[in-house]
């Protein structure tokens, strides 16, 4: 259930294994179009702290996927810019445990920053961390990509289909608006709303959050890395066109409209990182809400406890672009295990 980025990546795992019959079922006439099309794609990971083993092990589960397939997007790597001090020896300490596992990572100080990237506004800069390995991947594009690959493979996919009830069993029968379908294992890959499905009762609670983000024209970044700095992302294309944006951490009002305030604030701080970018015209801006698990790390993966065939592979977040390989490889192995 769910066609974002995260269920699309399982229905592309899954369809490597001889045998299974595969059905993806997407509320929407298209897929991406809750919280992966919000998002921005930044692949960060070698700098992690909390959940780092599996961020890692995602990024590296990537790189093994694009030999294989397409991966659009930016990858001149991610450029870390610091203004907090504390900060900046903490993600400094980091370093020498990230490249004994073998990620590379370069320190710049602040006077190497404005010669080898002249664009960034270095003033109360103490630092930059170059890393090579990070990169970005276009959400709607790469969802796309793994969903055509899939259906060559003979997934089955469903739009316009949404699951309205679901009664747990052997088989598993899933209600749609116009018939029922039965399935050996359900895997709820939808982020916000799935919880509320019924018969299903998830062992935990989301929330949203709301990201905004806007594209303008600066072909002059068009080859550069991304630069991240203040919880700002600054994220060239190939195509001349910049994206930009974060995460915006508030409480969304119950229209669950963005802020346009927070939009402003965010632009003054990334043309502040940036001064490039000052002057130029919004082309498009968007915004989406994000699943956030309440009391409890994300994302969930976890088994439901009431049915064992049901796999929850939801709420990753900000992380659900980064994580989803991770997340496909998990539930491909939990099935697979099952089974032997």
């Amino acid at each position: 259930m769910g066609a974002g980025v995260v269920g699309a990546a399982i229905a592309w795992e899954l369809s490597t294994v001889p045998g299974w019959q595969i059905h993806l079922f997407e509320a929407q006439a298209s897929p991406a179009q809750g919280a992966t099309g919000a998002a921005l794609g930044l692949l960060m990971a070698v700098l992690s702290e909390r959940g780092a083993q599996k961020r890692l092990a995602s990024l590296q589960r990537y790189q093994q996927i694009q030999t294989k397939i397409p991966i659009p997007g930016n990858s001149q790597g991610i450029l870390h810019l610091y203004h907090d001090p504390q900060d900046w020896q903490k993600n400094l300490a980091k370093i020498p445990r990230r490249q004994a596992q073998g990620w590379i990572l370069e320190i710049f100080t602040p006077e190497q920053v404005k010669i080898r990237f002249p664009e960034v506004n270095c003033n109360n800069l103490c630092g930059a961390i170059f890393a090579p390995q990070e990169r970005q991947v276009h959400p709607t594009t790469l969802t796309q990509n793994w969903l055509n690959i899939a259906q060559q493979r003979g997934v089955q996919i469903h739009y316009n289909s949404p699951v309205i009830g679901v009664i747990p069993g052997a088989p598993i029968r899933l209600k749609l608006p116009n018939w029922e379908q039965e399935c050996d294992w359900l895997i709820i890959s939808a982020g916000l709303g799935a919880t509320q499905i019924a018969g299903l009762t998830a062992p935990f609670e989301l929330a949203p959050v709301l990201g905004q983000a806007v594209e303008i024209d600066c072909p002059e970044l068009a080859h550069s890395p991304i630069f991240y700095g203040n919880d700002i992302a600054i994220v060239p294309q190939k195509s001349g066109v910049v994206w930009v944006g974060a995460t915006v951490e508030f409480s969304p009002s119950e229209q669950l409209l963005p802020d346009p305030k927070l939009l402003e604030q965010l632009w003054q701080n990334a043309t502040d990182l940036c001064p490039l970018l000052r002057g130029r015209t919004w082309q498009r801006q968007w915004y989406g809400l994000r699943p956030r698990p309440v009391g409890q790390t994300a994302p969930i993966l976890q088994i439901d406890p009431r049915c064992q065939r049901i796999l929850w592979a939801t709420g990753h977040y900000r992380n659900g672009v980064l994580l989803a390989p991770f997340t496909a490889d998990w539930v491909r192995q939990v099935i697979q295990t099952a089974r032997v």
